[in-house]
């Protein structure tokens, strides 16, 4: 499990921006998951097209995430960069705050994602002392970055530090939106993967399950990414302690989240399909694995191409369930 690009996924992509407004051809883009070449080329054009400064801001945000998930890190913390120089903090708006925070977060973010720690944890506490500085140690933005810093800390295997600073994200957090308010949720959900990174798999296994029993009865979560990603890593943990009926339960559970949030076709939607699909071929339900590995393939070689790391994970899964139905057969 490649945990890293999970962490900066959860950090990232989940916790909804500030500006809900997709007012430029360049959100659109992103948010319709074209070809990458197609969103930069459309972000830069709209860049050069007379925007508010609030839009401009908007297109620098979206253009380094592509630029992240493209595994170009130089040139995300230089967009980010220049994105937070139009949303200085003010100390009379809290708003102002956590939009900056949230570049400064990204910035650290980009610099552990391209192999310098140290970078990392310097942007997050000069971005925390100036959170607390303006706003105070209990603040919404404060919280954030304590957030990330308790995710950096966990990826070094820091675990006093990475707990320290998740409780107090927590109590941030509920003590300002409540317990049940998806950020509050995103900082256990981090919390939980962060214990992940450092190995401690029983403890993350008993966040995950505390955490999909708090939210999975809630009409509000029945059709949230938070959910879907809680219960994919439990599903896993569930599945490595040969608890397979569980972890049926939780992957088809996310299953039917992603289907219903990103539709059935979706790339997000597949990795759900692949992860029912091993679970169950592992449980010797070996056709129910056959039609989800299929359906797994067929959505990645469509969207991904033949040769993509992912879409030949799912044929060698198919492979192998294929094999073992021939096998049986004779």
């Amino acid at each position: 499990m490649h945990r890293f690009g999970l962490m900066l996924l959860a950090m990232v992509c989940c916790t909804p921006a500030l500006s809900q407004n997709k007012s430029t051809r360049c959100e659109k883009a992103f948010e319709d998951r074209l070809e990458t070449d197609k969103i930069i080329n459309t972000c830069r054009q709209d860049l050069i097209a007379p925007l508010k400064q609030e839009q401009r801001t908007d297109v620098l945000e979206t253009l380094g995430k592509v630029y992240s998930a493209q595994n170009e890190p130089d040139l995300a913390i230089q967009t980010w960069k220049e994105a937070s120089q139009y949303v200085q903090p003010q100390r009379t708006s809290i708003q102002s705050g956590e939009r900056w925070v949230r570049f400064q977060i990204l910035i650290g973010q980009s610099y552990g994602q391209s192999n310098q720690p140290e970078k990392a944890e310097l942007q997050f506490k000069q971005a925390l002392a100036k959170a607390e500085g303006l706003y105070g140690g209990f603040s919404l933005p404060a919280g954030m970055v304590q957030d990330a810093l308790g995710a950096h800390y966990g990826l070094l295997n820091k675990y006093d530090p990475s707990l320290k600073a998740f409780q107090r994200s927590r109590i941030v957090h509920e003590v300002r939106l409540g317990k049940l308010h998806p950020r509050t949720i995103e900082t256990r959900l981090n919390q939980a993967v962060a214990l992940l990174d450092m190995n401690k798999e029983d403890d993350a296994k008993a966040q995950f399950e505390a955490l999909a029993t708090l939210i999975r009865p809630l009409p509000e979560y029945q059709k949230s990414p938070v959910l879907a990603e809680a219960l994919t890593f439990l599903g896993t943990l569930q599945m490595r302690t040969e608890q397979l009926p569980q972890a049926i339960d939780s992957y088809e559970t996310a299953l039917k989240v992603r289907t219903e949030l990103f539709g059935k076709d979706d790339v997000r939607t597949s990795q759900s399909l692949n992860n029912l699909g091993v679970v169950l071929y592992r449980a010797g339900q070996l056709k129910k694995a056959e039609v989800a590995l299929s359906q797994a393939y067929i959505i990645r070689k469509t969207k991904l191409g033949e040769k993509d790391a992912l879409t030949l994970s799912s044929q060698k899964n198919l492979q192998a369930v294929i094999a073992a139905q021939q096998s049986g057969r004779q």
